[in-house]
């Protein structure tokens, strides 16, 4: 078992050493998954703030500060103060944040029917399957250690 284990998350750490950012320029991974986070956020309500943005990314709020920073000074977003509530600032993306995201998109899209049409359809789906099931083994296993952990 302890070589299927080293293999697999040998398998799993090779896909750290791409670089995916060397597709789309000018962008970083996060400012990528920032822009996209608006975008789609923006679809489900008028006004963005800051915390819900740092909330859907998962991220530390000085690391999307910096990054919204550095998107702002690119002309990519715009914030916006909340003139009742000064506590809160709404971000959104420019017309230019909005063409660079679907640049991104458009080329991520195209990576990836690149490399999955290498594939054969069957060997994928079954990969998707198996690493459905990963995740779940995992969750579940997750959850007895935690109940464990209580219990002692």
């Amino acid at each position: 078992m302890d070589d299927l284990f080293t293999r697999f998350f040998f398998a799993l750490y090779q896909f750290h050493k791409l670089h995916m950012g060397d597709l789309v320029p000018d962008i970083t991974k996060l400012e990528g998954m920032t822009m996209a986070a608006i975008k789609h956020c923006s679809g489900e309500k008028e006004e963005l703030t800051v915390s819900e943005l740092t909330a859907k990314l998962k991220a530390k709020g000085p690391a999307v500060s910096r990054t919204l920073k550095t998107l702002e000074d690119k002309g990519y977003i715009e914030r916006d103060v909340n003139k009742a509530d000064r506590r809160n600032t709404y971000v959104k993306l420019t017309a230019s944040g909005e063409q660079k995201q679907e640049e991104c998109e458009q080329i991520m899209s195209s990576f990836a029917h690149a490399v999955i049409s290498k594939i054969d359809r069957d060997d994928m789906e079954q990969l998707i399957d198996c690493l459905n099931e990963l995740y779940e083994a995992s969750r579940e296993e997750i959850e007895d250690r935690k109940m464990r952990q209580k219990g002692e």
